[in-house]
């Protein structure tokens, strides 16, 4: 029996109920790279907003390859993390991503006082944490995955040579506007360039997906600066990064709904939730994948109904560099599987 799925233009969209089904769908050559690159989306560990140990099985099933999973240090910590001192006030961890000190984040991106006063082992240890409590050391563990975490490896050191990466890059792009870029790229990866790097982006109700997932790899724990004033920066820095990281690899996306996903309720809303009018729900089995990441991002915006604001900025800032999306395969996915979105939207 055939998966139940459609293609628009560079793109598919589909529902799966296991990992026979997706394992059929992924049938590009790219998939057959002997080891193949996971970047999960770990942003956070709020309910369905990152990418879960039953989400990730079920890609590692569909899969024959050595598998390798990278991430960055991020706001996964629990409670309100370390304190420490800005001027005369005494702050924690969570002061970091509220607006003052988000504010004095951008201000001050040099993060040597982080890794220098024992902020650095304390994620260490919520990291560890985070990857044994919501079952990835296990799963690691039984399809013998290596997890390369950027920001460990790019602070101590252990990255590739900026000059070659720079070589890479500019023999296909132009270059980065941020040359210090080209020196954050851990040397472990570097060492599978030409392999397949598989974006792994969670499927939510705000706009976040494959492009945007890559922006995980700047090693920074967080990215006020890289995201600058008003997200003056954010589109830039986006396209850089995935200028980087396309030169290197076959940069194949996948957007997934598969186990638990947000979706919107008209009802239901927490004073001061980013996440606005939510629920979760579990097992809408969706997946959209394809190696044009501009026409995935492009079709999953416009079956979402996102603002064009988002839209505007990192898509089309990346045409520039990678070529235009397909829209017209927009105006048919809205036809053919926009109702499979709808709850999201």
């Amino acid at each position: 029996m055939s998966v139940h799925h459609h293609r628009f233009g560079p793109t598919t969209i589909a529902k799966v109920k296991d990992s026979n089904e997706l394992r059929k769908l992924l049938d590009d050559p790219w998939l057959e790279s002997e080891t193949i690159i996971v970047k999960p989306n770990w942003l956070t560990n709020e309910a369905a907003c990152f990418t879960d140990s039953r989400s990730l099985r079920m890609l590692f099933e569909a899969l024959d390859s050595r598998i390798v999973v990278t991430e960055s240090h991020a706001q996964r910590w629990r409670g309100d993390g370390m304190s420490f001192k800005v001027g005369d006030k005494e702050v924690n961890w969570r002061w970091l991503v509220r607006g003052e000190g988000w504010r004095w984040l951008m201000e001050n991106p040099d993060w040597s006082w982080f890794k220098e006063d024992g902020h650095w082992d304390q994620m260490g240890r919520e990291d560890r944490a985070f990857l044994n409590d919501y079952g990835f050391t296990d799963l690691f563990n039984e399809f013998d995955v290596e997890y390369v975490n950027v920001t460990d490896e790019v602070w101590s050191g252990r990255t590739a040579d900026p000059v070659e990466v720079k070589g890479v890059v500019e023999s296909r792009f132009r270059p980065v506007r941020t040359e210090g870029l080209y020196g954050m790229v851990p040397r472990k990866l570097y060492d599978l360039q030409g392999s397949t790097f598989i974006s792994y982006a969670k499927l939510k109700n705000y706009a976040t997906f494959t492009m945007k997932n890559l922006f995980g790899m700047i090693p920074d724990p967080l990215r006020p600066w890289w995201h600058g004033q008003r997200d003056e920066r954010l589109a830039e820095s986006i396209v850089d990064i995935n200028k980087i990281y396309r030169a290197l690899f076959n940069v194949y996306g996948i957007v997934e709904a598969i186990s638990t996903t947000l979706v919107h309720h008209s009802e239901r809303m927490t004073e001061g939730d980013q996440m606005g009018r939510t629920e979760t729900v579990d097992g809408l089995g969706i997946v959209a994948f394809g190696r044009d990441l501009i026409s995935l991002d492009a079709t999953l915006f416009g079956l979402l109904g996102f603002g064009l604001h988002h839209f505007k900025g990192y898509v089309n800032k990346a045409e520039e560099d990678f070529g235009a999306h397909d829209k017209i395969a927009i105006k048919e996915a809205k036809t053919k599987v926009g109702e499979w979105l709808a709850s999201i939207r």
